[in-house]
């Protein structure tokens, strides 16, 4: 006793290291567990994976919720390591998901079951507001997925979703083995402006949307809510040219590219109404990429610019 009231300072910082030891060991020790046990599991021929999920979790920072919209996280599942090895069973599993009081977490489905010739399947929480948020808010919700044929095997994520109080934003929804990706398009603005005057109208005239469904197509077209240019690389990505927005595209910008002889689309603009979502499919030429935005990857496989009415 008397050594450590000579030696406080000394004791202190020696009784800190040893809980710092001990809690890092502890939680290192966990994840080796986790490493190993998966490693043991493969030997078996159990593949049971996720883009989004993991043995020891993972955490993402999302700061695109307006707050006052349901918010989609689309969890990917997939029973492969590659093309040659693959789950030969069917794999049973049971999805949880928590959410604080604030909000209210619904998932699309409780459970599921992986055939070897599905390949991939995927599953959706839906967070819907309880109250009111602001701008910086946030909430944190935790999903996890648990095998229980032919083994059992855990894996979760953590979802740090922020607020941020925006008129217009997209999302990049893909998996690894999907042919394809779809991106989509969030317009809040309620209101249009005119860019071309007629009738009553003046250039930069705001256009109610009750107004609006009162004018004729040839006027509808004088007017914009925004204008979404896309740009990519053709060499990845192919626009799926059946789809609306594509068939309605503006005449400018628009961009072509020459690969092997033949002409793709690299650059598109087109008018997304107000008060509104839209999605584009973009097949892959790579499906073992997962081009998922903002989740996954910081920045997006998809240049996207907006012109939005004042």
């Amino acid at each position: 006793m008397n050594f450590i009231r000579k030696h406080r300072k000394m004791s202190i910082l020696f009784l800190v290291s040893l809980v710092l030891f001990f809690t890092i060991s502890i939680v290192f020790g966990r994840y080796i567990h986790n490493i190993i046990n998966q490693y043991l599991l493969e030997t078996k021929g159990f593949y049971f994976n996720s883009s989004i999920l993991n043995v020891n979790g993972k955490n993402y920072l999302i700061n695109n919720w307006d707050g006052v919209n349901t918010y989609t996280l689309t969890i990917d599942l997939n029973n492969r390591k590659n093309d040659e090895r693959y789950t030969k069973t069917d794999i049973s599993y049971s999805i949880q998901v928590n959410c604080p009081s604030s909000v209210t977490c619904t998932l699309s489905k409780n459970s599921g079951t992986l055939h070897p010739t599905d390949e991939t399947d995927s599953y959706q929480v839906l967070v819907t507001p309880r109250q009111n948020f602001y701008e910086n808010d946030t909430v944190r919700v935790e999903t996890s997925v648990t095998s229980s044929h032919p083994y059992q095997k855990t894996m979760s994520a953590t979802y740090t979703i922020g607020v941020e109080k925006s008129d217009f934003s997209y999302e990049i929804e893909d998996a690894v083995n999907n042919k394809y990706l779809i991106i989509r398009f969030l317009n809040s603005i309620s209101y249009y402006q005119v860019e071309e005057a007629f009738g009553d109208y003046s250039v930069g005239d705001q256009v109610s949307l009750e107004d609006y469904s009162t004018l004729s197509t040839a006027d509808k077209n004088k007017c914009f809510s925004a204008v979404v240019t896309v740009q990519y690389n053709p060499n990845i990505l192919f626009v799926d040219m059946t789809n609306d927005l594509f068939l309605h595209r503006l005449s400018s910008p628009y961009q072509e590219q020459t690969i092997g002889g033949h002409q793709y689309v690299s650059k598109f603009a087109f008018k997304v109404n107000a008060s509104s979502s839209s999605e584009i499919i973009f097949y892959k030429d790579d499906i073992t990429q997962n081009y998922t935005y903002p989740i996954v990857n910081n920045s997006s496989i998809i240049q996207v610019s907006v012109r939005k009415a004042n």
